[in-house]
């Protein structure tokens, strides 16, 4: 028996899962397959990058022989008794290195895969194929004549329903199908075995590497459903669609991540549910939200970091700020024990959306401006020291939506005046998001309507909306969290752009940092900050020497240009005094980039 699962990838409000994260249900998925096909059997998974790349890699003959299709029946049909489609995205962003799949691949692949078992799952078999924000998702029941099984339910219960019995001997589905189709776990406990077995896909993924763990971050599932489940949640989201909350054993995360760490993961991120303070919460003491278990918290936290003591990235995702109002005590336990068994370079994810009074009662959001506010206040007042890595350790990153019911032009106004008071009060974000509403397929198709054309009509507003906030919030923003001179340590050189290298600390969210040489790809560097984009910064390699740098590379450090650059490469000052006598007023800041100039002329 062989079986190959594409991983199409996930990134819903809940779970990212697009590399370098990978998804739990990519490995639950495996470990349920891996733990019901005979012991003989060859499992192997591959990302739709992967199997991109593996049609571009055939040689010339090939290509004068063979057209595309055939040439992805060679790969899959005639090798592959199952072929198992994994897809998700309800929350599309812009990715550095990897991209969904998308609806045409799904079909494509799907009409041309005839003599492999096609079976398509995840997110998008429930709330459609998104490809882009401000546009509705694709139904998955347009593939339903294309695909030999869509699954519905969990697809790692289902699969270990199927495989169980005696399809694998067949090739017949059950008459009952329908109903296995969407079988769901009753209890966390299922997936426990699923996803330790599922720690085994590892070697397989791309941006793992042996030794280092290359700059693999694995996605960790805590909890599934919104703890606002009650009151129906954000008009707009998912998550309520899955019900109320239904948690893990501390115990049963602790296992996975160990089988994990044992097969050379080094990168964490708990960020697969709708509020990592809400995990294992108590009673709902007010009723709009639980109260948060901090001592259960404390003893995940510290536990993972006992039991994995060489691990580099340890991360959280999604914070409800009504936390901090409704339980102001309980959730300051919590952000002090983030700071000190995570990782620096956190950031807990606050879904904003919108701060207009009108939009949030129509779309029943979570929390008004000034609870927002006092949520930005807490998590900096213990989150915003540098850690080890030199970033900051634990700071808020805000989700807007554009596009949402009741939203107009005085809006947009009131959320640019809102990050305007953050920036006056000298409070640190590490990210804003703004993203369009992707309208789900579980809308009814009149609103749907109704959201399209209001999305088409603010297109402009949004541009200028954007560039204000990229121009006046983020870039001076970036300067304060990331200044000029400040050291960045472990940071994974992940795409050339040009002559240029793309690199990042491994985490959530992380900062792009942009290098103006091609260094090798897969390797890990200490990089200086010396320039601001909006959203990216500029670096060089650490330590600095300004003068074996190339006339590029001194033309990236803020306040040089092409006109100093060339001075410095004809003058080639060495000392303190001759750096001070040509290029005085940009001495302060050559200080900062490389302190030791100052040195030299006691020599």
């Amino acid at each position: 028996m062989k079986l190959l699962i594409i991983d199409g990838y996930i990134d819903t409000p809940g779970c990212l899962g697009v590399p370098p994260y990978l998804s739990p249900l990519a490995r639950y998925i495996f470990g349920s397959v891996k733990k019901n096909l005979p012991v003989n059997s060859q499992i192997n998974y591959v990302t739709i990058d992967q199997f991109r790349k593996s049609q571009e890699k055939k040689t010339q003959q090939e290509r004068f022989e063979t057209n595309r299709g055939e040439f992805i029946q060679n790969f899959i049909s005639r090798i592959y008794d199952i072929t198992i489609f994994i897809t998700g995205v309800s929350v599309p962003g812009k990715y550095l290195t990897s991209q969904p799949i998308r609806f045409s691949e799904l079909r494509r692949y799907g009409h041309l895969l005839t003599n492999s078992f096609t079976i398509l799952c995840g997110p998008a078999t429930k709330y459609g194929i998104g490809e882009e924000g401000g546009k509705t998702s694709i139904s998955a029941e347009k593939l339903k004549e294309i695909f030999n099984l869509i699954i519905y339910g969990d697809p790692e219960i289902v699969l270990n329903k199927l495989l169980s019995g005696e399809f694998l001997s067949t090739f017949q589905l059950p008459e009952n199908i329908e109903e296995i189709s969407r079988f769901e776990r009753k209890s966390m406990e299922e997936i426990r075995d699923f996803a330790i077995e599922g720690a085994k896909l590892i070697p397989s993924h791309p941006n793992y590497s042996e030794g280092n763990g290359g700059n693999l971050i694995c996605e960790i599932e805590t909890f599934r459903g919104c703890p606002r489940y009650h009151s129906g949640g954000c008009a707009f989201c998912i998550e309520p669609l899955k019900g109320k909350t239904l948690h893990r054993s501390p115990d049963s995360v602790i296992a996975e991540i160990v089988a994990l760490y044992s097969q050379g993961v080094r990168h964490f991120r708990l960020g697969s549910q709708t509020d990592f303070y809400a995990f294992q919460h108590k009673a709902f003491d007010h009723p709009k939200y639980p109260r948060p278990n901090p001592e259960v918290i404390e003893f995940l936290l510290s536990s993972i970091r006992n039991a994995c003591p060489d691990l580099k990235t340890l991360h959280i995702d999604n914070v409800n700020a009504l936390n901090f109002v409704l339980y102001p005590d309980e959730a300051t336990q919590i952000t002090k024990a983030i700071v000190k068994y995570c990782t620096a370079g956190n950031i807990a994810a606050i879904g904003v959306e919108s701060v207009d009074n009108d939009v949030i009662i129509k779309n029943n959001l979570k929390a008004t401006a000034p609870e927002i506010l006092e949520t930005i206040k807490i998590i900096n007042l213990y989150g915003s020291d540098i850690g080890e890595n030199g970033s900051p350790k634990f700071l808020p990153g805000l989700n807007f939506i554009m596009g949402l019911p009741g939203e107009t032009k005085t809006s947009l106004d009131e959320c640019f005046e809102f990050l305007s008071s953050v920036i006056e009060q000298n409070l640190l974000l590490r990210r804003i998001n703004l993203r369009k509403f992707m309208v789900p397929t579980s809308i009814p198709q009149k609103n749907a309507r109704k959201i399209s054309k209001h999305l088409t009509k603010f297109a402009s507003k949004y541009y200028h909306w954007k560039e204000l906030i990229r121009e006046q919030i983020d870039n001076p923003m970036l300067k304060k969290v990331y200044p000029i001179g400040r050291e960045l340590s472990n940071c994974y050189a992940e795409k050339h752009e040009g002559n240029a290298t793309l690199l990042r600390q491994p985490g959530t969210y992380p900062i792009i940092c942009f290098v103006h040489t091609k260094l090798p790809l897969k390797q890990y560097y200490n990089l200086l900050i010396v320039n601001h984009g909006q959203r990216s910064i500029t670096c060089l390699q650490s330590p600095v020497n300004l003068i074996e740098l190339s006339q590029k590379e001194l033309e990236s450090i803020d306040g040089i240009g092409k006109k100093r650059a060339i001075s410095i490469k004809s003058i080639q000052p060495k000392t303190f005094s001759e750096w001070n006598e040509n290029f005085p007023e940009i001495i302060d800041r050559l200080l900062k980039i490389q302190p030791s100039i100052k040195e030299i002329s006691s020599k």
